[in-house]
């Protein structure tokens, strides 16, 4: 018991009313006549690529990947059916086979962007769900885009 000390259980006063300094906090410093820098804008994006024009369950993929129909392209694959929505919608599935996560979330910006751009020309009413293969990785921007809409030119929609 030589190495331990007494240390009492009720607080002074003084020691209750002791408050931190906030590690960004600077009394002296004056207040800016500027507002705050503001984030990134993640409202335009949204609106950029609605929800609605996505697919989101396990359930609509699994339809997909049951019910539809395949197309193989050099770099990627797509699985398509018609449903009675009124808009097409685009469904992502990149595992971790594919690559690391780096590799992963540019493939599906790439593949985004390409389906946003055609999507004033393209039929309505479809489920779409691009797959990676491993040529994507080596793939440009432009090579992806030529190869989504010439795999979406294939579609045989039934009227």
């Amino acid at each position: 018991m030589k190495n331990e000390t007494h240390l009492p259980t009720e607080q002074n006063q003084a020691q209750e009313d002791t408050r931190f300094q906030d590690p960004h906090e600077d009394r002296r410093r004056q207040k800016s006549h500027q507002p705050p820098p503001k984030g990134r804008p993640q409202s335009a994006c949204r609106l950029i690529f609605p929800k609605s024009a996505k697919l989101t369950t396990r359930f609509e993929f699994k339809r997909l990947s049951k019910q539809g129909h395949r197309l193989v392209g050099k770099a990627i694959c797509l699985d398509w059916l018609k449903t009675g929505l009124p808009q097409t919608r685009l469904g992502l599935t990149v595992s971790a086979r594919y690559g690391a996560a780096h590799e992963r979330n540019l493939f599906k910006r790439r593949i985004r962007e390409a389906f946003r751009l055609s999507l004033p020309g393209l039929p309505a009413s479809l489920d779409l769900n691009v797959l990676p293969r491993q040529r994507a990785k080596t793939a440009t921007f432009e090579e992806l885009s030529k190869e989504l809409l010439h795999l979406i030119g294939k579609i045989d929609v039934p009227q």
